[in-house]
């Protein structure tokens, strides 16, 4: 029996050379990027991961093929079939995965249980590497299962700049598909799911002010503020169906949001059926995945942003300090020279 949405992968994987541009490399790596962000998988979503991602592997080129291959590498127990499929590749993409446990000859596997017992391997592999950088916020799925952490940045831009560049259809053919790697419904990570969010958002919108708008969006999904512009000005309305789901708005208010938000959406009827009716369909893991791509370009943003004041000469010289009190004395001179001036 087929999951719904699983019908659609055709169309996924098949969404192949659009104006130059190939987005089946981008949508693999994030895909997996999803996938190795859980411990462990049902047996259907590891289906829908391994039916997808051999598609994909064999449309795309080496470079991206060994990405994966050590992004699984990384993971306790990614899909054998791909694992086998990869370790199967040119030397380049095999390399990274040899000396995963699950490829290991039977008998090395049996002197390893013949050793002493000790409590500690799968310990530091997992949750000694990914604790690092306390102040920034995780993502609730990733608190509760110890994941390996984000979405990788480089591949969240493609996928975001792909996204924006996408017609409806393809939008939407990925909106309902992004989320197969992991059916079952979570929170999103790090989003206010306060009711006053949804009034916050919905008076801004009807009073038509989206400078407001966009500053309580990037604040309640935690993306920067040119992002989240960004979204409130698209012309065909996806993000904003991506936005309301991840934060749980009612669909009265979302879809009053889309009336009032944008003219260019508001002002056409089919429009706004179409993207209500994404709204109905769209789960909300997907936008929760969407979500995770868009945190991760902000979080890529934050920590340049943090990098100037900490570290601003990386050569490890004595930073100087700001002039001190004493030397801004000058300043009582300058305000007589402008009074005698007038």
């Amino acid at each position: 029996m087929e999951l719904p949405g699983f019908s659609n992968l055709d169309g996924l994987a098949d969404l192949g050379a659009r104006s130059g541009v190939d987005m089946r490399p981008t949508l693999i790596r994030v895909l997996t990027d999803l996938y190795v962000q859980k411990l462990g998988h049902t047996p259907d979503e590891e289906r829908h991961y391994t039916e997808l991602a051999l598609r994909l592997l064999d449309a795309v080129d080496v470079q991206t093929r060994a990405a994966v291959a050590a992004r699984l590498a990384r993971h306790l127990s990614p899909p054998i079939r791909i694992i086998h499929w990869l370790a199967k590749d040119l030397p380049e993409v095999a390399a990274a995965l040899r000396p995963h446990p699950l490829l290991q000859p039977a008998e090395d596997a049996g002197a390893t249980a013949q050793r002493p017992v000790i409590v500690v391997p799968v310990v530091p592999v997992v949750e000694a590497a990914a604790p690092a950088e306390p102040a920034e916020p995780k993502r609730e799925s990733d608190a509760a299962t110890g994941a390996p952490g984000m979405v990788d940045a480089a591949a969240a831009n493609e996928l975001n700049e792909l996204f924006f560049a996408a017609p409806a259809n393809e939008r939407r053919l990925i909106l309902l598909n992004l989320d197969v790697v992991a059916p079952a419904p979570e929170k999103s990570g790090g989003v206010s799911l306060d009711p006053a969010v949804a009034q916050r958002l919905e008076t801004t919108a009807l009073a038509r002010n989206r400078e407001d708008f966009t500053r309580h969006l990037a604040a309640a999904l935690r993306i920067s503020r040119e992002q989240a512009q960004r979204i409130a000005r698209d012309d065909l309305g996806e993000p904003i169906v991506v936005a309301a789901k991840a934060l749980g708005i009612p669909r009265e208010v979302f879809y009053r949001i889309l009336m009032f938000l944008n003219p260019v959406v508001g002002h056409s009827v089919e429009r706004v059926h179409a993207l209500a009716e994404l709204f109905d369909e769209m789960t909300l893991q997907a936008a929760d995945d969407m979500v995770a791509v868009w945190q991760a370009l902000h979080g890529n943003e934050r920590a340049a942003a943090k990098h100037h004041p900490l570290l601003w000469n990386d050569e490890g010289r004595p930073r100087q300090r700001p002039p001190t009190p004493a030397q801004r004395a000058p300043i009582t001179p300058r305000v007589s020279q402008r009074r005698d001036a007038s």
